[in-house]
């Protein structure tokens, strides 16, 4: 029988979208503040940061204590002890979202190729994959140093189609930066609200999800199949 996605991507955001990591974000994060004298702030208060990167996080952590963001030279150094925490910690509370896994295993069984595609350094990226033992989800991650420049930048996006080698995809993710890095490319954008955000240019993606459950059909219908 053919396969109805068998010339199409699936491209996931990573952070808030496949994988839950706000927690673990939010511990290297607190790690830091509290090594610099601070007290520590409650993982809600940052999860709209995850998918911006690790120095947007701690600047909001040091401006809620201080009032200021670190010199540049300082956040250098804040920013080598989040990561060498992170790297350490990586999976300590993340999981893959509900039915997410599932999701996948549809998608492939109509033929489709998958890819993650986040602003993530790409070596911690694929050591998160390998610490929840998820690696084999696919050998197309596309990180934030990957490409010539990070999310909402196309060139991401584009870089992981032509590394599936597929003639079209939809992208799944969680906030505005995915949804205008797929319209870079004039790619679906499927948006899930289970993730972080922010959500504002919500209307301009093809459609919104809370439940993998449901995705498949989502994707089958983003590309007219």
């Amino acid at each position: 029988m053919p396969k109805a996605l068998k010339d199409t991507a699936v491209i996931f955001d990573l952070d808030g979208t496949l994988i839950d990591t706000a927690d673990d974000l939010a511990a290297s994060l607190n790690h830091v503040l509290i090594h610099n004298g601070f007290h520590s702030l409650a993982p809600d208060s940052v999860r709209h940061l995850v998918g911006r990167g690790a120095r947007k996080m701690l600047e909001h952590g040091f401006e809620q204590m201080s009032g200021m963001a670190p010199a540049p030279a300082e956040m250098d150094d804040h920013l080598l002890q989040f990561l060498e925490h992170y790297e350490a910690n990586i999976a300590v509370r993340s999981r893959p979202f509900p039915h997410a896994l599932q999701a996948i295993e549809t998608l492939r069984d109509a033929g489709a190729a998958i890819a993650i595609c986040t602003n993530k350094r790409e070596r911690l990226a694929k050591r998160l994959l390998e610490a929840l033992s998820l690696q084999s989800l696919t050998s197309v991650v596309v990180g934030a140093d990957t490409a010539s420049a990070p999310k909402p930048d196309p060139a991401p996006v584009r870089l992981c189609l032509e590394k599936t080698g597929m003639a079209r995809g939809v992208f799944v993710g969680d906030s505005d930066t995915d949804i205008a890095a797929a319209a870079a490319v004039s790619i679906p954008c499927l948006v899930a609200t289970l993730g972080y955000g922010p959500f504002e240019t919500a209307t301009d993606a093809f459609a919104l999800f809370d439940d993998y459950r449901v995705l498949p059909e989502l994707v089958h219908r983003a590309v007219g199949k």
